[in-house]
């Protein structure tokens, strides 16, 4: 999707006044000194595809402008939905997608700036629109804060995910004293929430051959690179999870006691670090909320590990990352509920939660990490639209090669070894009664 830089220059100047006239361009905004605004420039920089993995157009706009007799510069990054025709649009769940975003930033942020009393880290937020087939949000440029996204895509080190795992743990634990001390809004606030990944009664077919290549792939990767694994539990693995939508869809649906606000896509592209002289990792903020959903908080946890950290760091400090994550996570709830851990907050209770939770998160790191590895250099109209059957299955079969066949087959061992150490079965509470022996079959076929 191209950017038209003259016509997004026109809009903004169209629509900072409004942006001005909620008090959220200037804390020192009053009405009678409105007509003392004047912009006096905007530049527009593109963010493009080779920064981040995005599926929206977004774009940097620098603006100045004089308020009052003071000259003032506010840089403001804006994401718009990209222009498809209305089926994929709708397919996409764009609009869902922003739905979500705006309610995180006007609703359920504002409640968790008051828990932290203004010290959780987040962009802020500036303006928003949603109409037939077209959204877009504007938010602070985070990066003059000194925020910006790590330069390794995936891998990252043992000192970016501590970090990271900290924060999502603090995170988690204020929505769980939201839950407990105002269920009544919490519960309200959560029920405006919209699913935007499997609220859907089927994929786009390019979608859905891609799915089914990858896999195939996974299977083929595991009996590779990992042969020594019990074979009726890669059976099982590969029948429970051949659903996409109907696995998935159970699979996040919030459980009780454990169900809490989740972020619902916390990897590398959407969070940012703050780094020391040194390039040493500080701090971390998260950002892109369009897929919040109510869930188990090992949604978060297992897909950032599966997505964002290779084996050979979440391997081997796998204990170590958990009890970052949960001491955050528990010291978060106590501060901020001010009461002491229900019983269903412990430890071996979220390690068995995870374990559950981990062939989803396997799932989406074989769609994903591909796109990690070899970022695509396509626009989305152009992925969606230009690719033969053929092509799609055979970039869905190689694209990262080796390293993402040997991480996927890896994180299945870890599932395994995990299974083994807690006695988790991982088709607890899944229904697999409507694809099941059409899987076992698909299975039966690939391994003659």
């Amino acid at each position: 999707m191209s950017l038209h830089v003259a016509s997004e220059m026109q809009w903004l100047h169209s629509v900072l006044p409004q942006i001005l006239r909620s008090g959220r361009l200037l804390d020192n905004y009053e009405e009678t000194q409105l007509s003392s605004f004047k912009v006096l420039s905007i530049d527009v920089e593109p963010i493009g595809i080779d920064e981040a993995y995005m599926m929206t157009l977004c774009y940097r706009a620098s603006i100045r402008f004089e308020y009052a007799g003071q000259l003032a510069l506010k840089k403001m990054i804006v994401k718009k939905s990209p222009v498809l025709p209305p089926d994929m649009y709708n397919k996409l769940q764009f609009d869902v997608m922003f739905y979500n975003e705006i309610s995180f930033y006007t609703e359920i942020l504002p409640m968790i700036q008051q828990l932290a009393q203004g010290n959780f880290a987040a962009p802020k937020y500036y303006h928003s629109e949603r109409q037939a087939q077209a959204a877009l949000i504007v938010l602070e440029d985070f990066g003059t804060a000194g925020w910006r996204i790590t330069e390794d895509r995936y891998g990252l080190s043992l000192e970016h995910a501590v970090i990271a795992v900290k924060y999502l743990g603090k995170f988690h634990g204020f929505g769980y004293a939201i839950k407990q001390q105002q269920p009544q809004r919490f519960a309200l606030l959560c029920s405006k929430l919209k699913e935007s990944r499997f609220n859907r009664s089927e994929l786009p077919a390019a979608w859905q051959l891609k799915h089914e290549a990858i896999h195939k792939r996974m299977l083929q990767s595991v009996f590779k690179h990992q042969p020594q694994l019990d074979k009726k539990f890669i059976e099982h693995f590969y029948v429970l999870t051949s659903d996409y939508l109907s696995y998935g869809r159970q699979r996040v649906a919030p459980r009780e006691p454990l169900a809490t606000l989740c972020h619902g896509d916390y990897l590398r592209n959407n969070v940012a670090y703050k780094y020391n002289e040194l390039g040493e990792p500080l701090d971390i903020m998260m950002f892109d909320y369009q897929t919040m959903r109510l869930c188990s908080p090992m949604v978060d946890l297992c897909v950032f590990l599966s997505l964002s950290i290779l084996a050979d760091v979440r391997y081997a400090h796998f204990d170590a990352l958990f009890d970052a994550y949960g001491d955050a996570l528990f010291a978060s709830y106590k501060q901020h509920a001010q009461q002491s851990l229900p019983a269903y907050l412990n430890r071996e209770t979220l390690l068995k939660e995870y374990v559950r939770h981990l062939p989803y998160a396997i799932t989406i790191a074989s769609f994903f990490l591909a796109e990690m590895v070899e970022p695509r250099k396509e626009a989305l109209e152009e992925l969606v639209s230009d690719m033969t059957d053929q092509q799609i299955i055979e970039q869905a079969m190689t694209k990262g090669g080796e390293l993402v066949d040997q991480e996927v087959a890896h994180q299945l061992k870890e599932l395994y070894e995990l299974c083994q150490k807690h006695h988790v079965h991982i088709a607890d509470d899944i229904d697999m009664s409507t694809w099941a022996d059409k899987a076992l079959n698909d299975y039966c076929y690939l391994i003659k």
